[in-house]
C-alpha cells in the first residue's frame, strides 16, 4: 500500500519534476540515475512517516480554510506557561497558525525534543505550526561544516568554497544591490568560503546535486516532528555566480523541487518560499511550483508602504496582476519582515511613475528612518545592506505621535497601521502578522543591551512580549485597544465568508492615484476594496465601481452605499471593504 501511494502522488509530478531537475544540473552532465536516487530518498521518507502524520496527509489540508497566521520569534516563548497565554489571546483574535522564525536546525537529540515539545504545546492549544529552514546555508558550527573543517572532501563540497584568493575576490554573486557579503578564509584547510552578510551562515553550492538531495533530507526531518508548514528562506541565495542578477533561473526550478518533494513526502505540510524578489520574479516562482504552494508576497508588503510614503498608488496597482495570474498559488500576505525589509520594488514601474530607482530607494530609507521632509515613521536602517528595520506601529507614526502627545497625529498613525493590516487581510490568500502588531507595539531597543544582540537590527522590531501591555487590549482609551479590536473585527469577517479567497482580482481605474480599488467577483458574490493612502479625503466616482441599480454594504460597518450616488467619499486613512447587492448579473 504504501509503494502504491508513492507512485500514486508522483505520477501527475513527475514529469514537470525531472523537467525541473535537469534543467538545473543537465549542464553539470547529472546522470538520470542521480534523479533516480533522488526519488528512492523521497519515497523511503514518506514510509519512514509516522501512521498519524500519514493518515493528515490523506486528509483535507489545514490551510485550505486560509486561516489568518502570527509570525512569532522561536526564542521569545520559551516555556508552557507563556505558550498558553499567547494562546489565548491569539484564540481571541482570531488567529489559526503561528509561524515560528529563527529555528536553529535541530541536529541533535536534546534540540528535536525541545522543537518538538514546543510543537506539541501549540498543537495542544489548537494551532497550526510552521517553522522556518533555511535552504540556502548552514550556521559554522553545523556538523557538516565541522566536518569540512576537519578536512572532509565530499562535506567541503557541499559548500561554496574557493581556494584562489583572487578569484574569491571576483565574485559579487548576492542578488540584493548593496548586500554583497564575503569570502572567509578557513585557515586550517586553506579554503575561502562564503558567508551570508546578514546571518553568517556558510552558503551551500546546489550545482553539487548532492547538496539538494542531503537539504531536502533535512526537509523532511523537519516535517516528521509534525509541523504544518515549513518555511523556505533565504531563496534567493541559492544559487550563486559571478555576475548579479535578481533571480538567478536555477532559483524557481529549485524551489520548485523542494516544493513538489512535500507533496510527495508530507502533502499535509505546507511548503513556503520566501523570496525578496520583486513582483515579476514572485511570479516566475509561483508558476513553476505545484498546486496549493505558498509564497510570501513581499511585493505587496514593499507596495504597500512605498504608497503610504508617496501617497501615490501606481506602482502598487501594476504589481497587483500577481494576485490575477497564479490562483493555483496560495500568496501569503506580510505586513511586515522579521528580517528587515530590502526596497527590491518594480523597478520598470517605478522609472514610468518618473522616479530614479536608486533614488527612490535612498527616499524610502530616509522616509522610514524618519529622516525624510513629512515623515511620520521611527526606524533604522543598515547602510550596508540597505535594510530598514522597524515595527508596523513605530513605521506608522505611533511612536513619535505618543512622544509629542498629539491626539490628532496618533489618530492618524493608528488609521495607517489598520489600512495595511486591511490591505493584508483584503487580499486573497494568508495574512501574516508579525508578533507585536495586534498591540501596536513599538520598537525595541532594548537589543543593545544584550552583548549577543547589539549589533542586529532586526531585533527593534522583534518587541519582548508584556502580559500587561496585552491586557492593556480591554481598555477602550489605549492604542492597543483600537489595533486589537479593530483587527479582531476584520478577521471575523473575513472568516464569516468562505468564498473570500475565490474569483479573479480585477484593479479598478478611479483616475485618483491616492487611492487603490479593486474588485473580486466569485459566483454570486461581488466584493470591493478602497484604500485612501493619504491624510486627506479622497473621492471615488461610484460609477467605475457598480450600475445605479445596485447597493453595497459595508462589512466592517453595515453602511449601506447606493450606485444612485454620484461619488464616495474616503476619509484621511479610511479603507472599505463593500460586498454588492442588487443585480448582479449585469455586473461585467
Amino acid at each position: 500500500m504504501g509503494a502504491g501511494e508513492f507512485l500514486q502522488r508522483l505520477q501527475p509530478l513527475k514529469a514537470e519534476m525531472e523537467a525541473a531537475f535537469f534543467r538545473v544540473y543537465q549542464p553539470f552532465h547529472v546522470q538520470e540515475e542521480t534523479f533516480d536516487a533522488l526519488l528512492a530518498m523521497l519515497d523511503e521518507q514518506m514510509h519512514n512517516r509516522s501512521s498519524l502524520h500519514r493518515e493528515l496527509d490523506r486528509g483535507r489540508a489545514w490551510f485550505s480554510a486560509a486561516p489568518a497566521g502570527m509570525r512569532l520569534n522561536y526564542s521569545a516563548v520559551p516555556s508552557a506557561v507563556q505558550i498558553s497565554m499567547r494562546a489565548k489571546e491569539l484564540r481571541e483574535l482570531g488567529i489559526g497558525w503561528v509561524q515560528l522564525s529563527e529555528v536553529p536546525f535541530p541536529h541533535t537529540q536534546n534540540s528535536r525534543q525541545l522543537l518538538q515539545t514546543l510543537i506539541d504545546a501549540w498543537h495542544a492549544e489548537g494551532f497550526a505550526v510552521g517553522v522556518d529552514f533555511d535552504v540556502s546555508g548552514t550556521a559554522a558550527d553545523d556538523p557538516w561544516a565541522r566536518q569540512a573543517l576537519k578536512g572532509d572532501p565530499a562535506m567541503q563540497q557541499r559548500y561554496w568554497m574557493i581556494a584562489d584568493a583572487k578569484l574569491a575576490s571576483l565574485y559579487s554573486p548576492f542578488s540584493k544591490e548593496n548586500e554583497t557579503g564575503v569570502f572567509y578564509k578557513l585557515e586550517k584547510i586553506h579554503q575561502y568560503v562564503y558567508r551570508n552578510p546578514q546571518t553568517q551562515c556558510w552558503l551551500l553550492d546546489y550545482k553539487n546535486p548532492q547538496v539538494l538531495t542531503a537539504v531536502l533530507e533535512r526537509f523532511c526531518s523537519l516535517a516528521d516532528l509534525g509541523v504544518d508548514a515549513i518555511e523556505l528562506r533565504q531563496l534567493d541565495h541559492m544559487w550563486k555566480e559571478c555576475k548579479t542578477q535578481p533571480l538567478y533561473p536555477q532559483v524557481p526550478d529549485l524551489f520548485a523541487l523542494f516544493a513538489t518533494a512535500g507533496k510527495l513526502v508530507c502533502p499535509s505540510v505546507l511548503v513556503i518560499g520566501h523570496s525578496e524578489a520583486a513582483a515579476h520574479d514572485l511570479q516566475i516562482l509561483a508558476q513553476r511550483a505545484p498546486r496549493a504552494t505558498a509564497i510570501i508576497d513581499q511585493a505587496a508588503m514593499i507596495n504597500g508602504w512605498n504608497s503610504l510614503a508617496t501617497r501615490d498608488t501606481k506602482m502598487q496597482r501594476a504589481d497587483m496582476i500577481f494576485h490575477a495570474l497564479n490562483p493555483s498559488t496560495i500568496a501569503i500576505h506580510p505586513v511586515g519582515c522579521d528580517q528587515g525589509i530590502c526596497w527590491n520594488f518594480n523597478v520598470e514601474a517605478a522609472m514610468m511613475r518618473g522616479w530614479n530607482p536608486e533614488s527612490h530607494r535612498q527616499f524610502l530609507t530616509d522616509f522610514y528612518t524618519g529622516q525624510a521632509l513629512g515623515s511620520f515613521a521611527e526606524g533604522e536602517s543598515d547602510p550596508g545592506s540597505g535594510r530598514c528595520y522597524g515595527t508596523l506601529a513605530s513605521w506608522a507614526g505611533c511612536g513619535r505621535a505618543m512622544d509629542n502627545h498629539e491626539p490628532y497625529e496618533l489618530e492618524n498613525s493608528c488609521r495607517r497601521v489598520l489600512l495595511l493590516q486591511g490591505l493584508s487581510l483584503a487580499m486573497s490568500g494568508m495574512p501574516l502578522l508579525s508578533d507585536g502588531d495586534e498591540l501596536g507595539a513599538l520598537n525595541d531597543v532594548s537589543f543593545r543591551l544584550d552583548p549577543g544582540k547589539e549589533q542586529d537590527r532586526r531585533w527593534l522590531q522583534r518587541p519582548v512580549y508584556i502580559e500587561e501591555k496585552a491586557q492593556q487590549r480591554f481598555s477602550p482609551l489605549s492604542l492597543e485597544y483600537r489595533i486589537f479590536q479593530s483587527l479582531k473585527v476584520m478577521l471575523q469577517v473575513r472568516s464569516d465568508y468562505p468564498n473570500w479567497n475565490w474569483g479573479q482580482e480585477q484593479i479598478l481605474d478611479t483616475a485618483n492615484d491616492a487611492l487603490l480599488v479593486w474588485s473580486r467577483f466569485c459566483e454570486n458574490q461581488r466584493l470591493l476594496f478602497l484604500f485612501n493612502f493619504t491624510e486627506s479625503p479622497q473621492y471615488c466616482p461610484l460609477t467605475s465601481l457598480f450600475n445605479e441599480g445596485e447597493q453595497a454594504r459595508e462589512l466592517l460597518t453595515g453602511r449601506r452605499i447606493s450606485g444612485s450616488q454620484k461619488t464616495l467619499g474616503l476619509k484621511a486613512y479610511e479603507f472599505l471593504w463593500l460586498i454588492v447587492e442588487g443585480d448582479v448579473d449585469s455586473i461585467q
